[in-house]
């Protein structure tokens, strides 16, 4: 009678009893797995669609964009914003704005950074209405006994009630200068400093270097331009060198007068065809991404096509609905069709260049409107979106933990299934090796027999 492995057959039969219950808890893992990777995917095209929205849509952004062009350059520059009214203007630079720039006059004097000031008295500063006043004994910052010329330039500059002026040391042909600046541009901007208080005949060096003894090196002014020819034109001032808002939709900037016989220099507003159609593109491609990766995992399948792990998934399909239902729904009594924007026979988002650049040119305006509008179709996007996208809450990441806790499940009966496998084996081990050792006794006595 032949001998049997008792380690083969324990493993065979054990391996029996469980690779049922195995290979259909694997199934199902695999499943939940594929599931769980397939959300994430749409989840992390959904947050890049948000990305680009936000991009268009946040503080200072359009989807629209506008341009301006000068005759000539190096006098000023121009911001555009997407509600610019597009057109021709004349612009003249007269001047330039500029802040006010003063240095002590302590005559015959000669100061350094280590120079020591009174530490009697007071000095006040006026900027635009609005005061600083330094009690000279708190100039002493590191308590040696002694305020210097450093020390008040510190002082100056950290106080919290500064109203606006800098003050610096400069070095010039070897010699050392207490400068003034204000730190805004404009007339209001002169920086007016008194002394007061310190001790007569010994500190006069000092006190009397302010006030109106102080040198000017350049004097506060205004900025000031013409909407037309200088003269002739609007005339306009404005404390800084940016003029906001001058033309609906475009803040000017000056950065050099012109001379008085120059001619005014032409700017045209008018749409930024290709920084617009960048905006439109980039935003089509984050939907279409979001539309594709949908699709691509609900797919039923067939003989050319591998089913999708989320195929007639009811999240999808809402998901692909309602986006698809924003492009088809007016914003600001305008529908994207007539601007040139509609789904096309694959689902996808399509543009029609001829009719957008159309819109663009007779209405940027409401074209930005449509899009970025409160209740637009960016704004309405986003809130169609954040519900399934919403970090920690949002019903795209529930899913995922729904199905992470599916699999979690299936591990522990996996767990038990091993358990289980090898109580099987043990059992079957035991037996197996001792009918084999039955049997071998057997084929041994029956030696004896020849």
């Amino acid at each position: 009678m032949s001998s049997i492995d008792p380690i083969t057959m324990a493993t065979s039969l054990a391996t029996y009893e469980v690779q049922p219950f195995q290979d259909r808890y694997q199934l199902q893992a695999d499943k939940y797995q594929a599931q769980i990777g397939a959300i994430g995917k749409v989840e992390s095209a959904m947050r890049e669609f948000r990305s680009v929205i936000t991009s268009m849509s946040g503080f200072g952004n359009s989807v629209i964009s506008n341009s301006a062009s000068t005759s000539e350059d190096g006098f000023f520059s121009a911001s555009v914003d997407a509600n610019a009214i597009g057109g021709n203007y004349q612009i003249f630079v007269e001047q330039v704005a500029t802040n006010h720039q003063a240095s002590a006059n302590f005559g015959s004097t000669s100061i350094a950074a280590d120079t020591e000031i009174p530490t009697t008295g007071e000095m006040k500063f006026t900027v635009n209405g609005e005061e600083l006043i330094v009690d000279l004994s708190t100039v002493d910052i590191d308590g040696d006994g002694k305020a210097t010329m450093s020390e008040l330039v510190n002082t100056v500059n950290n106080d919290k009630n500064n109203p606006g002026v800098n003050a610096t040391l400069v070095r010039s042909n070897g010699e050392t200068h207490l400068m003034f600046a204000s730190a805004e541009t404009g007339e209001a901007n002169k920086v007016a400093i008194e002394v007061s208080g310190t001790t007569a005949g010994t500190d006069d060096w000092f006190s009397n270097a302010f006030g109106a003894n102080l040198n000017t090196i350049s004097e506060p002014k205004d900025a000031i331009i013409w909407l037309g020819a200088k003269d002739t034109g609007l005339k306009l001032t404005n404390a800084s060198n940016t003029f906001e808002g001058v033309i609906e939709g475009v803040d000017i900037t000056v950065t050099k007068a012109q001379t008085v016989d120059d001619a005014p220099i032409s700017m045209a507003v008018g749409p930024d065809s290709e920084a617009t159609k960048e905006q439109i593109t980039k935003f089509i491609d984050a939907f279409n991404n979001v539309m594709s990766t949908i699709d691509e995992h609900m797919a039923i399948g067939g003989e050319d096509q591998k089913r999708g792990a989320l195929a007639s998934d009811s999240t999808m399909r809402s998901i692909k609905s309602q986006l698809s239902n924003m492009i088809r729904t007016e914003f600001s009594g305008t529908s994207l069709y007539t601007v040139g924007l509609s789904i096309n026979s694959e689902g996808k988002l399509a543009l029609d260049d001829e009719k957008f650049t159309e819109a663009q040119k007779n209405g940027g305006a409401a074209l930005e409107q449509l899009f970025n509008g409160d209740g637009g179709l960016l704004d309405s996007m986003e809130k169609v979106m954040e519900p399934y996208i919403q970090t920690g809450s949002g019903m795209l990441s529930t899913k995922k933990e729904t199905l992470e806790n599916n699999v979690s499940r299936i591990d522990d009966k996996m767990d038990q299934l091993d358990r289980k496998y090898s109580m099987s084996y043990n059992r079957y081990l035991a037996q197996f090796t001792q009918m084999n050792a039955v049997i071998t006794q057997m084929n041994s006595n029956m030696s004896l027999f020849g």
